[in-house]
Formats: C-alpha cells, sequence, structure tokens
C-alpha cells in the first residue's frame, strides 16, 4: 500500500512538470430537472478520455438555467437535454434558443428523453438540429461511451472546419495589410500581430500567454526587430546570447538549415532571401499545434515571405534609382566645376530638417534622395555662365535664372514620389519667405515646406564652400546671415529646426568636406 501511494505521488510530479502539454478537458453541459440523472451520468462517465482530454460538466437543472450558462460558455462541445423539465417542451425550446437565438451550431446537442411517446423520434430528429435522440433508459455505460466518442468526433469535426475558414480569412486579412507595408519594421510588426492571431485561432484562444520575436539577419547584422509577450522586456538587442538557450539554439538550427522548425511547444519561421538575409519569428508559449495547424502556419509563412520578398525588391529599386539620381546630381556639380560633396551634403541636411519639420521617416528618405536634383536645371545653362568668375550681368543673370524651370520641366510630369518632390524642390528652392525669391516670388506658406527647407540647406552649404565665385566663409559669419535672414530668405520655422540640430549640421559640413 505504502509503495502504491509513492508511486501515486512521483506519477503527479512528473505530471505537474509538464504543465503545456495537458489540454483543456471537454465540456459537457447536463440539463435535467432530475439530480439523479446528473450524479449517475457524471459517475458512468468519470473515466471517459477523448484525444487525450477528459470531461468537464457544466449542470443546468432547468431550460432557463442552461440557456444562461450558454451565454457564459461559448466552447461546450457536447449538450446532453432532457425534454420535459418546467414544461413538457422546455427541452425543445431551449434547443432553438441555442440555435437560433444563441446562434450556436457547433455544439452537438442530444435530446434525453424519459417519455418517449410525448416527443415522437422521427419527427424530432427531422425538425431539430440535434445530433441523437435518446430514451434514458437506453444510455448504459457502453452506450453512452459510444454516444460520447460519436459526438466528440463531430464537434471536432466542425471545429476545425471553422479554424480553417477563420484561418484562411486572417491569412488573406493579412496579406492585404502587409503589401501596404513600405519599412522592415512596419512588416515585422504586422507579422507578428497575424501570426499572433493565427495561433490564438489554431490553439482555440487556450495560449493566451504566447510571446513572439521578430529578428532581422545578415552576414553582419543579427538585430530585434519586433517582440510580443516576455519578449518585449529586451526592446533592442544584437546578440543571440542575450536570449534563453532554448531560444538560441532553435534560432541556430534554423540559421543553420535556412528552414521552418516546429517543436511541442514552439516554433520558427524563417522567412530568407537571396541575398543571404532573412526574418525569423519566434514564438512559444501555445498549447500543442495538430498538423493542420502546421499547415496554416506554413502556409501563412509562404504568404508572408512574399511580402518581405517584394519589399526586398523595392528597397533594390529605390537603392537604384537612389544611385542614379546621385550619379545625375555628381554630373551636374562637376559641369558647374563643383564637387560632388555639395549634393550629399545638401541631402544629409535636407533629411535632419525634414524629420524635425514632422515629415516621416519614409518622407525624409524620399527628400532626401530627391534633393541631389536640386540643380537639375544647370544641365542647360551655357559654361560661359556656370563658369563665369565674377559677377553676371543683368542679361545672364536672367538665362541663370531659368535653371529652375529646366528642372522641374524635365521632372515634373514623373509618377514617383522621389522625383515628385525634386520637382517642388527644383522650382522652388531659390524663393524666399518675403517674396523677393525667383521664379514666381513665392511669399510665406505659398512656398512649399519641402522648397524652404531645401533653400536653407542649398544657402548654408554655398556659403561653407568654395565657389567659382566666391571663397568659403567663416562658420561664424554663416550662422550669423541665417539668424539675419530669419523671416527674409528664410522661414523662421525652418531656422528653428536649423538651429535645435545646428551642431548636427555643422558635422555633416566637416565629415564630407574632403571626401572626393
Amino acid at each position: 500500500m505504502n509503495d502504491e501511494i509513492l508511486f501515486i505521488e512521483e506519477d503527479n510530479d512528473s505530471d505537474a512538470i509538464l504543465p503545456s502539454l495537458r489540454l483543456a478537458p471537454w465540456k459537457v453541459m447536463l440539463v435535467d430537472d432530475d439530480l439523479e440523472v446528473h450524479a449517475v451520468t457524471k459517475l458512468v462517465l468519470s473515466s471517459f478520455e477523448w484525444d487525450g482530454r477528459t470531461l468537464e460538466f457544466l449542470s443546468a437543472y432547468s431550460a432557463a438555467q442552461a440557456e444562461e450558462m450558454f451565454q457564459e460558455h461559448d466552447d461546450i462541445a457536447v449538450a446532453l437535454i432532457d425534454v420535459v423539465m418546467e414544461t413538457d417542451d422546455a427541452g425543445l425550446r431551449l434547443i432553438k434558443n441555442i440555435r437560433n437565438k444563441l446562434k450556436n451550431h457547433t455544439t452537438r446537442i442530444v435530446l434525453r428523453t424519459g417519455q418517449p411517446g410525448q416527443a415522437p423520434e422521427r419527427k424530432i430528429i427531422r425538425e431539430y438540429n440535434i445530433s441523437d435522440y435518446k430514451n434514458k433508459t437506453e444510455l448504459s455505460g457502453v452506450k453512452l461511451d459510444t454516444l460520447m466518442c460519436s459526438a466528440l468526433r463531430s464537434y471536432q469535426n466542425i471545429i476545425s472546419l471553422k479554424k480553417s475558414k477563420n484561418s484562411l480569412q486572417i491569412i488573406a486579412n493579412s496579406s492585404a495589410q502587409l503589401i501596404k507595408a513600405r519599412t522592415y519594421n512596419v512588416l515585422v510588426n504586422e507579422t507578428i500581430h497575424y501570426l499572433s492571431l493565427l495561433v490564438e485561432q489554431c490553439t482555440q484562444g487556450n495560449s493566451t500567454d504566447f510571446s513572439t520575436l521578430g529578428i532581422y539577419c545578415d552576414q553582419n547584422t543579427f538585430q530585434l526587430s519586433g517582440a510580443q509577450g516576455k519578449f518585449t522586456q529586451l526592446a533592442q538587442f544584437n546578440d543571440i546570447s542575450l536570449l534563453p538557450d532554448n531560444v538560441s539554439i532553435l534560432i541556430s538550427k534554423s540559421l543553420a538549415e535556412k528552414t521552418n522548425i516546429f517543436t511541442e511547444n514552439a516554433f520558427i519561421l524563417n522567412m530568407h532571401s537571396s541575398n543571404n538575409s532573412c526574418i525569423l519569428f519566434y514564438v512559444e508559449g501555445f498549447t500543442p499545434l495538430s498538423d493542420t495547424d502546421i499547415t496554416w502556419i506554413e502556409v501563412f509563412a509562404r504568404n508572408t515571405q512574399t511580402s518581405f520578398d517584394n519589399e526586398e525588391l523595392r528597397n533594390a529599386v529605390d537603392e537604384g534609382q537612389r544611385e542614379i539620381i546621385y550619379l545625375l546630381g555628381e554630373a551636374i556639380e562637376k559641369k558647374s566645376k563643383e564637387t560632388g560633396n555639395h549634393i550629399r551634403r545638401v541631402a544629409e541636411i535636407s533629411y535632419i530638417l525634414a524629420l524635425e519639420l514632422g515629415y516621416s521617416i519614409s518622407d525624409a528618405e524620399k527628400i532626401k534622395s530627391a534633393s541631389p536634383l536640386h540643380d537639375l536645371g544647370k544641365i542647360g545653362i551655357p559654361d560661359c555662365i556656370l563658369h563665369k568668375p565674377g559677377s553676371l550681368t543683368a542679361e545672364e543673370w536672367k538665362t541663370m535664372q531659368t535653371h529652375v524651370e529646366i528642372g522641374y520641366e524635365l521632372v515634373r510630369y514623373s509618377q514617383q514620389d522621389i522625383l515628385k518632390f525634386a520637382a517642388v524642390i527644383c522650382y522652388q528652392h531659390h524663393e524666399k519667405w518675403d517674396g523677393s525669391g525667383y521664379p514666381n516670388g513665392l511669399k510665406g506658406e505659398e512656398i512649399d515646406l519641402v522648397g524652404r527647407l531645401a533653400s536653407l540647406a542649398d544657402v548654408f552649404d554655398a556659403l561653407a564652400h568654395d565657389r567659382c565665385y566666391k571663397k568659403a566663409w567663416p562658420m561664424d559669419e554663416i550662422l550669423k546671415f541665417i539668424d539675419d535672414q530669419e523671416g527674409k530668405h528664410f522661414d523662421p520655422l525652418v531656422v528653428a529646426a536649423f538651429r535645435k540640430h545646428q551642431q548636427e549640421i555643422i558635422n555633416v559640413n566637416e565629415r564630407y568636406r574632403d571626401i572626393f
């Protein structure tokens, strides 16, 4: 006896070691006004298991009480309902309310009666959405066991179909959203969001404590891009050794094998690209997944992989476009006998000002890429004017001013965002806040904000470096000039942004001074 007791205690302890493996029991509702029926049914099914899960009984002693309990529990697998309770047809009315009022079409309902003649079986089976209709005297231990197996199998199939439908809907919704993402971080966080929804759907809401990591990796980088659950405390990291051993081991294996990996309570999705970079999604803390669940997650992964491939392709196109713009800008500067560093400095300064003035990171990047084309129109100005070391005549100055319109005409019809910004910058970077600029004498906010910030960036850099017609100014004189021109040449708002980042902008000026 003592040995037996010790054995039981050890067995319980071993179960406690793996709490994540315990599946929630099937909920079975007993609806009957006879207390003995409840007691006998629970006794007969006390050791029943189906698919590794036991039964949890909910008892209702009237149709009204049962309806309230159905409203509280939306995961009742099987209901054994008596026909005659408060009234002769209370059970039948309850079934109608369950199906029609509560819109519950998943619970498998078995109608039980002690008076079979009162509700004919053929009529009930045809008119009510039930799984079976039994006389209470028929439900011996074996028959009740068989009935529960059949009902639970049917319930599982229905739930599986619902899960598949909902999983497909989540994947479809994710496709529509992920295609709109315009940065890796947004794409990663949106993926984590929809992946969490999918795991929750697959586990039927039993895994509310799962945690997710999104990590970007290439040959030189290992960086957190997004996190959920317990991993949010990591904030940012770039060292795999900071992760728990079980996580880092799984990630290392996935990186080595370039594949998805599924374990009992964790999985990792590896979305690798052709350039040896990848995004990893690690998820843990869920109840065990079925083969069907894993299939849906892998469908999601393949679908999401396409979004990352598209983002990579878009980045490559954008990078190619930026390189072409820089090369064109440098060609223009060489024609003007200026170093190509002028366009790099103006680009960096424009980016700093754009962020401070409220542009998104995405738009600030586009402005940075567009600013090298601010003097695009100089390609149409004669060299004798561009390279003249002294002052221009009135006629020559008039010709020089046409470069803003030439540049504008070259890019004004483009539908690319970068070139749309470039068109505005070309046309307006010589306009002045007080209306004394050219070509149109625009004043104040008639000038687009991107034109106003490009104007200050261009003037600052032009004053800080030698030109064919002048020597570079000392920095203190440049800063005094900008102060003096606030509200005249320059928008006060842009000047305030310049002052806030003055040292950063001066550092840009120094960084690109001697690089050719």
